[in-house]
């Protein structure tokens, strides 16, 4: 009966969760204000937040925990479990635990321990959650496996929204940030991720860079130490802002973020096809305490030569040797973008294209200056990360600074109102 009853009520959260996201995208709203920079977060007293009216502010994430297909997957189960058939009450098979086992996919089945199943898709449930381990990170809720093209396989975590953020904050924020700007990235992690519910049929969000860092509830370190992916601190923070988050015109929008800005975050138009209006180019000096505020880094010139080549090939053009690389003045907040000469010809190359052609970890960000030595470039760049929207190090001065997560929102998304989302779910 537990099963039953756990199968029926994943399925009413996955109904809702349709609901959900069409409510949330058609931009259904009951009440429009915006928060001002004085006002308390809508989750404390007097609750000032308008609110969305949707089924539930809590439905169940899908998260990719495998952005490429795996011939493989590692996975253990540390309590009783049932492996069944999703969208149906069919158990295929049970255990009173899973030693750490092999997941492969053979012909037209999925080799789950000693189990084959001839089916392309399996849900493991739990009896008691968090017990399922996927290589070295332990997860909350339930893990779907599919197979993918070439034998491979996809795992995907299915687990309620609220506590997927709990481990989006502290993967995504240090313990030691303040917490007005945890609570503030509570909120833009909650609204990225509802607003990814209406695209991919199988997952919502990736547990990497990709979409949002997401380690579950602990993971293993390179030594096999046992870290906390959540903990009560970030946790609090998400319950702070429950069911809070950003819209635009009365919409959800893609509240892109990252580490460091440097200095000052890029229009979001210039870098996203999906951004929205406001997602304007700020002055950010809140971030002069991070380690990547400021950074350098070198690489020979024959290999920046061969990258700038390669590219310019790929549009039909083509080029000589590597004689400079010139920043490109863009008044307007944007994208920034090199002049690369070869004494003969200049051509324009955008900082992201240099960013993520060259060697990884050569470029922090698309802002940087070169300069040729001898034999090889040198280069001295500002920020980490694509820098559009919430810059994050420049959100924790901000906070350290007496600044609220309203206020810290308002920086960063200018213009941004802040809703709640009605909870109808039964708990």
């Amino acid at each position: 009966m537990w099963f039953t009853s756990l199968f029926q009520l994943q399925r009413r959260s996955v109904i809702a969760l349709s609901a959900t996201a069409i409510a949330l995208i058609a931009g259904v709203v009951v009440f429009s204000a915006r928060l001002s920079q004085g006002q308390a977060l809508a989750s404390r007293a007097n609750d000032p937040a308008p609110m969305l009216d949707v089924s539930t502010h809590n439905p169940l994430v899908r998260v990719n925990l495998t952005p490429e297909p795996q011939k493989q997957l590692e996975l253990a189960i540390d309590g009783p479990y049932r492996v069944v058939a999703p969208g149906t009450n069919r158990i295929l098979a049970h255990g009173e635990r899973l030693a750490e086992s092999a997941i492969k996919t053979t012909n037209n089945s999925i080799r789950i321990g000693n189990a084959d199943l001839r089916i392309n898709q399996v849900e493991i449930v739990p009896v008691n959650s968090p017990s399922i381990w996927v290589g070295d990170n332990l997860f909350r809720g339930t893990i779907r496996i599919a197979r993918a093209p070439g034998e491979k396989l996809i795992a995907i975590n299915h687990v309620p929204l609220e506590d997927y953020l709990a481990s989006v904050v502290n993967s995504e924020m240090p313990a030691s940030f303040a917490d007005s700007a945890r609570e503030a990235q509570a909120i833009i992690a909650r609204t990225y991720v509802l607003a990814k519910m209406t695209g991919h049929p199988q997952f919502d969000v990736y547990a990497s860079t990709r979409s949002q860092k997401y380690k579950g509830y602990q993971y293993r370190d390179a030594a096999g130490k046992r870290l906390a992916g959540e903990s009560t601190k970030s946790r609090e923070h998400v319950r702070a802002t429950a069911g809070i988050v950003c819209t635009y015109q009365g919409k959800l929008f893609t509240t892109y973020y990252s580490a460091v800005c440097g200095g000052s975050t890029v229009r979001g138009d210039s870098v996203f096809e999906d951004s929205v209006p406001l997602l304007q180019s700020v002055t950010c000096d809140w971030c002069k305490e991070a380690r990547l505020y400021r950074w350098q880094s070198a690489l020979p010139k024959q290999k920046v030569e061969q990258v700038v080549k390669d590219h310019l090939k790929s549009k039909g053009q083509t080029f000589g040797s590597l004689v400079s690389i010139t920043p490109v003045t863009k008044p307007d907040g944007g994208l920034p973008y090199y002049a690369v000469s070869d004494g003969r010809s200049r051509q324009e190359i955008a900082g992201t294209t240099f960013r993520v052609s060259l060697p990884a970890g050569t470029l922090q960000s698309p802002h940087f200056t070169a300069k040729i030595v001898g034999t090889e470039v040198q280069f001295s760049g500002r920020g980490h990360g694509h820098t559009v929207g919430l810059c994050q190090w420049g959100a924790d001065g901000l906070g350290k600074a007496g600044r609220t997560s309203p206020q810290i929102l308002n920086y960063y998304y200018p213009g941004v109102t802040l809703v709640r989302l009605k909870d109808n779910s039964v708990r």
